[in-house]
């Protein structure tokens, strides 16, 4: 549960400035190499020539203390790859944590490489691979956040050894983005003992998840320098067949990269046959399901167009989920993402086929969404947003200004919009958030309001109009080991909620207790008391969710859970009763 803690909180009212020690910041330096390593798993001499990261910290158990096993990770690069190897000592080798799965599954022993390749200490691309060769990988913006949807194409091979095990990885330059004439890029690498449950770095990172902005440098790489752009074509072939009559048609998808940090995208009538399928989910809320993006199309530079509410949500292209189970066919779509100094931009244009299916028509559409983001200060953003869908007769769209500030371990984060639909007033959104460490407290809040007439159904995903909701949370979350638990966090908090049809607003509040035993058990309490709204009545529920789990990198392992609402409002059968697990 610990192996990823990515919180909110990390930002600073300007004013204050607490010194906060984050230790030496670590070099490494890039080698040229003329023969490329073979990937395989195994050391060669030609990895003599590369400097080397030593002296790994731990992030957790206890923060700040060398790490217990011993990690040493090189990296050599040439025109076309970078190559990175990792030697990974364990004092018992046989009880490494060894889990085959899915791809992006992060379970088991495994290093991780991360490259800040703009060196602005906010994006970069994380690469993580396990003791058993399972791949994960990711994008970050904003410092901290995660974009797993982002699927790079690169290599890795594990070894086993008597030692422990050794894993090389080859990342093709072609898989990334990169700022040109930059001879400095940020780097960090890092190791998981599941055993022990401990998360090592290279670079000094505390307990709040990784931090873009903490990770070492990597001096003195030369990435190739795009010359020649780089173009890429598929071309698609489907067979349509649709009573009384079926039709051929032929499609392709193009990417041009004109530049190390521009990509341009096209797509004619693209065939998503081979996305993956929705995960089927239970939902019991009046609310929609928000679901993530899986088409290669739009997965591409997707963390270019995020932002905290989401003004842009590419399902609504292309959409599925009509009744019969028809979808919406794309016709053709442009995208364009780059980086050009402190500037991100971003550009989207796209055209759907008029759709009948039971019970309705969707018209043929036209999409266009436009976005540029600026970096201030040292690791912090500001951006414009602009998504609008046009159809004959109509119009749905939105523009907002986000941003986020932060300063050592406080941060700040806003986001105000406005929506335009067609025969209805223009409304208004917001989004306040904010936090603040010190030492092993924390605090948080959150402040979010949705206008009633805010509809940007047509490009985005916002489902709750007409509320306002606001949380507070303070938690205390050590960064030492302190007996009988390796971690734990015990938090307070307090939330509300509100509809703009309610007399007054729902609160809750309550305490909420998770940790891990030495024996690497988990233990979680989580209490609530609330007092609701819901369909024109007040009422009390009290919420309680409990749970034990066993060693996660046992063999044979389990879990053990209970939940229960006293009082909850069902919104498939349309009453108030208990509920339980």
């Amino acid at each position: 549960m610990k192996k990823y803690i990515i919180t909110l909180l990390t930002w600073i009212p300007l004013f204050i400035n607490p010194q906060v020690s984050v230790g030496v910041e670590k070099t490494l330096q890039a080698v040229r190499t003329e023969t490329a390593p073979k990937i395989d798993g195994y050391i060669e001499e030609v990895w003599t020539q590369a400097d080397s990261a030593t002296g790994f910290i731990q992030q957790a158990p206890n923060e700040g203390e060398p790490a217990t096993e011993k990690t040493v990770a090189y990296l050599l690069y040439d025109d076309q790859n970078i190559y990175v190897a990792f030697k990974c000592y364990d004092s018992r080798p046989e009880k490494l944590d060894l889990r085959a799965g899915r791809r992006d599954g992060q379970e088991g022993d495994a290093v991780v490489l991360f490259l800040d390749t703009f060196n602005d200490n906010i994006t970069g691309y994380f690469f993580e691979v396990n003791a058993c060769n399972v791949q994960s990988d990711a994008f970050l913006t904003a410092d901290r956040t995660f974009n797993a949807s982002w699927d790079g194409v690169w290599f890795s091979a594990v070894t086993l050894t008597d030692f422990g095990y050794v894993v090389e990885m080859k990342i093709p330059f072609t898989s990334m983005r990169w700022k040109e004439d930059l001879s400095e890029w940020g780097i960090d690498f890092s190791r998981y003992v599941t055993r022990k449950q401990e998360r090592d770095w290279w670079g000094f990172q505390r307990q709040e998840g990784f931090r873009v902005s903490r990770a070492g440098r990597l001096v003195g790489i030369h990435p190739p320098k795009a010359e020649v752009s780089h173009l890429e074509a598929y071309p698609v072939g489907l067979v349509r067949y649709e009573k009384p009559s079926s039709s051929p048609e032929v499609g392709f998808d193009l990417a041009w990269y004109p530049t190390s940090s521009t990509n341009l995208m096209l797509t004619v009538k693209p065939d998503f046959a081979q996305v993956e399928a929705d995960p089927y989910r239970v939902n019991l809320t009046k609310y929609p399901t928000y679901l993530s993006e899986r088409r290669p199309f739009f997965i591409e530079g997707a963390e270019v167009f995020q932002t905290r509410m989401r003004l842009f949500y590419s399902r609504r292209v292309g959409k599925g989920g009509l009744p019969g189970g028809r979808k919406v066919p794309i016709i053709t779509a442009l995208k364009l993402t780059g980086r050009s100094g402190r500037f991100t931009f971003g550009a989207i244009g796209a055209m759907t086929r008029r759709t009948e299916y039971t019970g309705g028509v969707e018209p043929q559409s036209y999409y266009s969404v436009l976005r540029l983001k600026r970096q201030v200060f040292h690791n912090s953003e500001l951006g414009l947003l602009y998504a609008g869908k046009n159809w004959e007769g109509g119009f749905n769209g939105t523009v907002g200004l986000d941003g986020w500030l932060r300063k050592g371990d406080f941060v700040l984060a806003l986001q105000l919009a406005r929506s335009r639909q067609e025969d209805t007033e223009d409304d208004y959104a917001g989004d306040l958030a904010l936090g603040w460490r010190i030492g092993d407290f924390i605090i948080d809040g959150n402040y979010k309001n949705v206008g009633r007439d805010f509809d940007i159904s047509g490009v985005g995903f916002e489902p709750q109009r007409g509320t306002e909701r606001f949380s507070f949370y303070y938690t205390y979350f050590p960064s030492r080991e302190k007996r009988p638990f390796k971690w734990f966090y015990l938090s307070f908090g307090m939330m509300g909620h509100r509809e703009y049809v309610d007399p007054g607003p729902g609160i809750g509040v309550g305490p909420k207790f998770e940790a891990m035993l030495a024996n690497n058990w988990e233990i979680s309490v989580n209490l609530l008391y609330k007092r609701w709204y819901e369909a024109d009545q007040w009422y009390n529920d009290i919420f309680t969710e409990n749970k034990i789990s066993t060693d996660p990198s046992k063999p044979l392992g389990g879990n053990l859970g209970f939940w229960y609402h006293s009082k909850r409002y069902n919104w498939r059968r349309r009453y108030l009763a208990s509920m339980g697990c």
